[in-house]
């Protein structure tokens, strides 16, 4: 007769081997769409119905090896200004609104792309769009707000590379590493050209680059294509295109025929630095330990009273008692004191 507990745990294998083949085929094949507004923006819509949550991106095809050459930092420095708010939405009501309803968000800047990303529960992903349709032509921008946010991007300058050596060797391998490519440029800029930004410049690189024909849309969560795509018609098809963005001709490098070495000083510095306080504080442990020897010497050693004393005592006996006393601190005392085998003076 089959045993019933072989026969339930049989069973039950056989539904976890069938379930997990059918997650393992989700997870590798995700039912993703594609697709082009009229006004020439690309959208991604990748399903995810796991939680009801949505993540909202827009990734603009620009990014700081396609700035300006004498002008590094602009394309993170515009990423900074894109919050600035526009004439419908002023300044920071785009971030309060997503902070409000539980939301999150951030930007990014690379050397080839620019993003924006908003997560939120499924229901405010029109909000979104509208919100980012709107900045994506009709951002504001005036001195009062650009002059302060260049001191903000200067002191992010400052605590992220200025003060950090491992950042700042980075830097200098990237700019040796290339010869002519724009990889070269540091995405934040060189400080240097980043104090010398204005608004005209923010300006003009956001009216050449922020187009909906420069961007992809990518909305990841519990959605559907057709909804996507109906939202999307709704608020970013109605973005006019601002100018038609040619493909990107970035300069070759030429053939590697010399090497290039990058010394490190500011490393070296703390490595000497390190090494003076390591003999510095050998030398007052040795010395430490010379003062030790000393005092337990000389505490040994008989004073005026003590040989005043000794000179009443018998010879014999007297004799017989220092000949213990020298055993004895000979046992406990050497005549000098060991140098520890850690430290050398030469």
């Amino acid at each position: 007769m089959p045993h019933p507990i072989k026969h339930a745990l049989a069973a039950a294998l056989a539904v976890m081997t069938v379930t997990l083949a059918g997650t393992l085929r989700t997870d590798a094949a995700p039912n993703v769409s594609h697709f082009t507004l009229a006004n020439g923006l690309e959208v991604v819509v990748i399903p995810d119905r796991r939680t009801p949550v949505v993540t909202h991106m827009l990734w603009y095809r620009v990014g700081a090896a396609d700035e300006t050459a004498g002008k590094t930092g602009l394309a993170h420095f515009l990423e900074h200004l894109m919050f600035k708010g526009t004439e419908k939405n002023p300044q920071g009501l785009f971030s309060q609104t997503v902070s409000n309803i539980g939301g999150q968000e951030n930007a990014f800047t690379s050397s080839d792309y620019t993003g924006y990303f908003q997560r939120t529960a499924r229901e405010h992903l029109k909000m979104l769009m509208e919100f980012e349709a709107d900045r994506m032509t009709g951002l504001v921008l005036t001195d009062d707000v650009v002059k302060p946010e260049l001191q903000v991007v200067l002191e992010e300058q400052n605590m992220r590379v200025a003060n950090n050596p491992g950042a700042r060797l980075s830097e200098q391998m990237e700019a040796a590493l290339y010869l002519n490519h724009p990889y070269q440029r540091p995405i934040i800029g060189w400080r240097q050209e980043i104090e010398k930004l204005t608004r005209d410049d923010a300006l003009a690189f956001y009216k050449r680059f922020y187009t909906p024909n420069n961007a992809i849309l990518i909305v990841a969560g519990d959605v559907a294509a057709e909804e996507v795509k109906t939202l999307a018609e709704a608020t970013y098809g109605k973005v006019a295109r601002v100018t038609e963005v040619a493909p990107r001709q970035r300069p070759q490098e030429p053939a590697q025929v010399a090497s290039r070495t990058v010394p490190p000083p500011s490393l070296a510095r703390a490595r000497r630095w390190r090494s003076s306080r390591i003999f510095s504080g050998t030398a007052r442990a040795a010395a430490s330990m010379t003062r030790s020897w000393s005092r337990r010497a000389s505490r040994s050693m008989p004073g005026p009273a003590t040989r005043a004393a000794r000179s009443m005592i018998p010879a014999s006996s007297s004799r017989a008692r220092r000949s213990r006393a020298q055993r004895s601190r000979s046992s406990r005392t050497p005549s000098t004191p060991p140098s520890p085998s850690w430290f050398r003076t030469a």
